[in-house]
C-alpha cells in the first residue's frame, strides 16, 4: 500500500494523541516525589511564590492593627526539550499493513526513553560524555530542578542557586554524626534524623501534615542501607526499603536514581525536598511524525517524536544537600 499525505495525516493525528496521552499517564511515576504542574506552554510558565506570616496575640479592646509583612514573588518553570527520530528500513520487512503495530512498539521504546529523563531534569542534572551526571550550568541551555539553577522574578531572568558553602545549613555534611566522632559515611540514620530536624526547626514541616519529605540515594547508598538493616533493629523501619518504590524510613520517602552528580571530593550528592514545594511538568502538544524519506534506499518513513519537561523549586530553604561516601 502507498504511503499516500492522507494516510499519513491520519496516522499522525492518531499516534500523535495517543503519544501525548502516553507522557501524561507516565507523570504517575514521578507522583509520589514531587507535585505535577499539568498543561504547560509558552516559553516560560510562571508561578506564585510567597512567604510566611504570623499570628499575633492580642488583649484588651480598640487596639490598633498592626500589619504583617509577607514576601511575594514569581517562579518559574522552563522547558528542556527532547526529542527521538528512529528510520524505519524496509530490509525490517516492514509494510503498511503493518506498521501501525511496528510504530507502537518504536513509540513504547522511545516513552521509555523519555520516561527516563524525568529524573534528570527534576533534579537539575545532564548527563557528562562517557558515563555520569554532573548539575547542569547555563552553558548546557534551559536548567532548573533541584540542584540546577531556577528562574525567578516578573521575567524570570533572576537566577538562583542553593548555597553550598561550607557553613550553609542547606548542607548535611558527609562526615554527620549526632554523637561521637565525625566520620566520612553514607547515608546512616543520623543524617536522615538531621534532616528531619532541619525540617521542624524551620516550621516546614510536621507528621500528618499531608506533605512528604523525598530524599534522592543511588543504588549504591540503596544497596548499603539495606545491609544495615541486617544490623539494625527492624523497629526503626528499615524494612520498608525492601519494596523498592516509595519507600518509607522515619516519614521519609527514597527516590532512587542512578542520575546523582558527585562533588568534588567524589561524594554522591544525595539530596532532599519536600514534595510540595518542587514543581515538574510536562509540556502540552508533545508531537508525533512518521515522514517519507524517499532520498535513502532502505528507508521508507522515519517516527520521530518531541516532548518537553520542566521543573523548579519553590524555594530554596526547604531544599538539602546530603554528600554520602560511595565505594
Amino acid at each position: 500500500m502507498e504511503l499516500t499525505p492522507d494516510i499519513t495525516k491520519m496516522f499522525r493525528v492518531k499516534q500523535e494523541t495517543k503519544w501525548n496521552t502516553m507522557i501524561q499517564q507516565d507523570m504517575s511515576f514521578v507522583t509520589p516525589f514531587v507535585s505535577i504542574h499539568p498543561g504547560c506552554s509558552g516559553k516560560s510558565v510562571e508561578l506564585p511564590f510567597h512567604g510566611k506570616t504570623k499570628m499575633r496575640e492580642y488583649s484588651g479592646r480598640l487596639l490598633k492593627i498592626q500589619w504583617s509583612e509577607m514576601d511575594f514573588g514569581k517562579r518559574h518553570i522552563k522547558p528542556r526539550k527532547f526529542y527521538d527520530s528512529l528510520p524505519l528500513s524496509e530490509d525490517d520487512k516492514l509494510e503498511m499493513d503493518t506498521l501501525d503495530l511496528r510504530a507502537a512498539e518504536v513509540m513504547t521504546e522511545q516513552r521509555n526513553a523519555l520516561a527516563r529523563m524525568h529524573d534528570e531534569v527534576i533534579l537539575g542534572v545532564t548527563e557528562v560524555a562517557g558515563g555520569g551526571y554532573r548539575v547542569r550550568t547555563q552553558d548546557d541551555g534551559i536548567c532548573g530542578g533541584i540542584l540546577g539553577i531556577n528562574y525567578t522574578g516578573d521575567d524570570g531572568s533572576t537566577i538562583e542557586t542553593i548555597d553550598t558553602s561550607a557553613n550553609s545549613r542547606q548542607v548535611i555534611p558527609v562526615d554527620f554524626v549526632a554523637k561521637g566522632t565525625k566520620t566520612v559515611a553514607g547515608m546512616i540514620i543520623d543524617k536522615v534524623a538531621e534532616l528531619r530536624c532541619r525540617y521542624q526547626e524551620i516550621d516546614a514541616w510536621k507528621a500528618g501534615n499531608g506533605d512528604d519529605i523525598v530524599v534522592a540515594i543511588s543504588p549504591k547508598q540503596h544497596r548499603d542501607m539495606l545491609l544495615l538493616e541486617q544490623l539494625q533493629n527492624r523497629n526503626y523501619g528499615f524494612s520498608c526499603l525492601t519494596n523498592g518504590k516509595v519507600n518509607d524510613f522515619l516519614q521519609v520517602k527514597f527516590l532512587i536514581t542512578n542520575m546523582l552528580p558527585t562533588d568534588e571530593d567524589g561524594n554522591r550528592l544525595c539530596c532532599a525536598w519536600l514534595k510540595s514545594r518542587i514543581k515538574f511538568g510536562p509540556w502540552k502538544e508533545a508531537q508525533f511524525r512518521i515522514e517519507a524519506r524517499s532520498e535513502y534506499v532502505d528507508v521508507r518513513e522515519q517516527i520521530t517524536v518531541k516532548a518537553a519537561l520542566g521543573a523548579t523549586r519553590l524555594d530554596n530553604k526547604t531544599v538539602f544537600l546530603m554528600p554520602c561516601k560511595e565505594d
